[in-house]
């Protein structure tokens, strides 16, 4: 009788021995290192070919670059300091400091080059065209908005249309002051949204918060985004 119990004794203790090898093993393969799913995700991502009209220095396609869905090919800024800081901030890009309405004309005429021998883009090249048109006739700080100079400023937001009529890019946005969609009771709103309505996009617009995106500011914009059909709208 004790021979017998000896011996379930020492099954058990070998029946437990196998068990706590087991957990061992289980909870090694638990801990080993994991592929980061969303790294490999973000690896095979296809980044837009980008045309930045009116393009500063380059902040809001900083911004797209960082997200990691596009990538600048062609800026067009006209004044000088500020389309050196964007060459600086983006070598791989083509920037034009010529009239945004010369370049689109040249391209319509069936140009490859502008005068200084820079390449254009042409149309089916650009799927993302992002800009944000001179906005000193829509800003409240502004006290002569009704002058010719102002007059003519707000004219561009017409010639950023006609960019995306002619190139008809994937994606389209536009940023402004917030006074954008107020400005003369929301009339050039609604004559940019009919506008790209008429093109067949599909339309989201709101004012937005700097501070909400991480960014260290309070300041509010005027966005509106724009998705060509078959694409889905991303707000």
């Amino acid at each position: 009788m004790e021979a017998r119990n000896a011996a379930m004794k020492g099954k058990g203790k070998g029946k437990g021995k196998g068990k706590g090898k087991g957990k061992a093993s289980v909870e090694t393969e638990d801990q080993s290192p994991k592929e980061d799913v969303s790294d490999k995700a973000s690896e095979t991502v296809t980044k837009m070919r980008c045309l930045d009209v009116f393009a500063g220095c380059g902040g809001l396609s900083e911004g797209l670059h960082q997200a990691g869905v596009a990538e600048s090919r062609w800026a067009i800024e006209k004044e000088e300091p500020a389309a050196s800081a964007f060459s600086l901030n983006n070598p791989g890009c083509t920037v034009f400091t010529d009239d945004c309405n010369l370049l689109l004309k040249l391209v319509m005429d069936g140009e490859k080059k502008n005068s200084k021998g820079q390449t254009l883009p042409q149309k089916g090249e650009v799927e993302l065209l992002c800009g944000g048109p001179p906005c000193q006739g829509f800003s409240g700080m502004n006290r002569f908005s009704s002058r010719d100079y102002s007059q003519f400023k707000n004219s561009l937001v017409a010639s950023y249309l006609s960019y995306c009529d002619y190139y008809r890019p994937r994606f389209f946005i536009l940023e402004n002051v917030r006074n954008f969609v107020s400005f003369k009771r929301s009339m050039v709103l609604k004559l940019t949204l009919r506008c790209l309505l008429k093109m067949g996009y599909q339309c989201t617009f709101g004012v937005l918060q700097a501070g909400c995106y991480g960014v260290p500011q309070t300041r509010r914009r005027a966005i509106i985004m724009a998705a060509a059909p078959g694409e889905v709208l991303p707000l």
